[in-house]
């Protein structure tokens, strides 16, 4: 039967329990009557109500017109039944261990009151009693298990929606990671490159606000991380460490503040050192494969006339030889066996005033430019010139050496030849913005081109052959925006459940990691190489 006083009892102890916690207060209450929530004491209905009803009984956070934080604590009687609710009101979301206070007072409140008549209860009920005891004791300890796995999740989502940009702003990722981090920590956060040097920081003022360490510190650092595998405190900072294969690539470091540094701190620190320790590692495979491909094909192509014989000739028609060269190669549509691209490009730099040597071979127009590479502006003045814009021109990256200028023609063909195998075929490439492209012309004599795509991309390709679907097309815009869902489904103009999906099926089809720096580098590759066939579709120049 229900005892009015009794329910009242037990609720006014939970709610004088709650406000002796400094951190919330208690802005109002309900009684649970015959299985109804009803405010007590009796007032007019608010929307609040209906809010507290539809819990059915279920701790949440409720919604709040103003700033700050409203929760409904429900309370249970000395039958394990819903007693009531206690609303409560505080500036600022509590923490887990707060959070955790709150739910066992209101746990054990009705447990607490029927301790009060143990003297008058028989032995078996005392009895049940202590088995109840135990079971709520189990349930606070699982309660306790699920918040920390529901706050673990969302500090999961929330770096990885705030560090997830477009392929092509990489150099940005650091500083999104630190802006989410400090962001969802409420800490000023640093990044560190392998050298101790601040990359990215967020919350922080514009001064350095701590010494960068030394090689020595930094081993140490190294090995207690490696060793405890948990962040390593520093004088006013947590420091936890991006590895590969041992070898420090970054660092993060959450700086202390007048609050302590909470266990759910410490998991968001670990889980955004793990993001930036995939992106580093994906950024350096990819930087080690171009420089030992570009240092070979340099290998290749170095050749040409003498610096004492060049700078006897070019002296001789008032061009000076000795500073940074570059090379220029355009064609123009329909194919032109005169000289109309020469002139034109003469004219284009004396417009622009740089100083040029400027020849034909065959119906290519080539130019060697002193100076740092020039950009957009001469197809322009070129295209004004002859009047016409269906040409494709190349720049070759600089040479400081005239034994490098034939490396700056290959360059330049090579950039030409990309431009011209694009949707955009006309208009002007620079070697230097091409990036993994450098190495992937088919005309480069790479001598297994296609048997890297079949070994990466061969199962899924012929997954689309048979199926009529477009796999491989959907990996290669996802790996191009960098992962980020909502710029790849828009290249692609399908749903987010759509491409949820066309993953799925790849890593099925292919048994591959997509998260694996490694694996996710062979496939970045083996797509652009993919687009790159010659009887591939055809592709966006970068």
């Amino acid at each position: 039967m229900f005892d009015r006083r009794v329910a009242e009892e037990i609720l006014n102890t939970a709610a004088q329990a709650v406000s002796d916690m400094s951190f919330c207060e208690v802005k109002d209450r309900y009684l649970a009557v015959n299985g109804q929530l009803n405010p007590v004491p009796e007032r007019a209905a608010l929307p609040q109500d209906q809010d507290v009803r539809r819990l059915n009984g279920r701790d949440s956070v409720l919604p709040c017109a103003r700033p700050g934080w409203r929760y409904a604590l429900f309370t249970v009687g000395d039958d394990a039944e819903l007693n009531g609710c206690l609303v409560l009101s505080a500036a600022d979301p509590p923490d887990l261990p707060q959070l955790m206070q709150l739910r066992t007072t209101a746990g054990t409140t009705g447990t607490t009151h029927a301790r009060g008549s143990h003297q008058e209860l028989p032995n078996d009920a005392t009895g049940q009693m202590l088995r109840r005891d135990d079971r709520d004791q189990r349930l606070l300890s699982l309660s306790a298990t699920v918040l920390e796995l529901e706050e673990h999740a969302r500090i999961r989502d929330a770096l990885d929606q705030g560090a997830t940009p477009d392929l092509g702003d990489s150099d940005s990722r650091e500083g999104l990671l630190a802006e989410a981090l400090s962001r969802l920590t409420g800490r000023p956060i640093c990044i560190e490159d392998a050298f101790g040097h601040i990359s990215a920081a967020a919350g922080t003022g514009s001064k350095r606000p701590y010494p960068r360490l030394g090689a020595a510190a930094r081993s140490r650092n190294a090995q207690l991380w490696l060793a405890s595998g948990s962040p390593v405190r520093e004088p006013r900072r947590l420091v936890a460490l991006a590895l590969s294969h041992g070898e420090v690539l970054g660092a993060i470091c959450m700086l202390e503040t007048d609050s302590p540094i909470t266990a759910g701190n410490v998991f968001a620190l670990k889980y955004a050192t793990r993001l930036l320790e995939v992106e580093l590692s994906h950024r350096r495979s990819l930087a080690r494969l171009e420089l030992r491909l570009g240092r070979d094909l340099v290998d290749e192509l170095v050749s040409g006339m003498d610096g004492a014989t060049a700078g006897v000739r070019t002296e001789a028609l008032g061009y000076d030889i000795s500073g940074p060269q570059h090379v220029i190669v355009a064609e123009w549509q329909p194919p032109r066996t005169d000289d109309t691209v020469v002139v034109a490009l003469r004219r284009t730099f004396l417009e622009l005033r740089s100083s040029a040597l400027v020849s034909r071979r065959a119906d290519m127009a080539v130019a060697v430019v002193c100076g740092a590479p020039l950009g957009a502006e001469v197809f322009s003045v070129v295209a004004k010139t002859l009047r016409s814009a269906t040409g494709a021109m190349g720049i070759g990256g600089p040479s400081l050496d005239v034994a490098h200028i034939p490396r700056s023609f290959s360059e330049a063909l090579h950039a030409l030849h990309i431009r011209a195998g694009s949707i955009d075929r006309y208009g002007v490439t620079r070697f230097d913005q091409l990036g993994i492209y450098r190495i992937l012309d088919p005309a480069g004599g790479e001598p297994d081109l296609a048997g890297y795509i079949d070994e990466w991309l061969g199962t899924l390709q012929r997954a689309d052959d048979s199926r009529g679907s477009d796999l491989v097309q959907t990996l290669a815009q996802y790996l191009d925006h960098g992962g980020n869902y909502d710029c790849t489904a828009q290249s692609l103009a399908i749903h987010r459940s759509t491409l949820r999906y066309r993953l799925k099926s790849i890593r099925q089809i292919t048994g591959l990691d997509l998260a694996d720096p490694e694996t996710r580098l062979n496939l970045h590759v083996a797509t652009r190489a993919w687009r790159l066939r010659p009887h591939g579709a055809p592709f966006h120049v970068p």
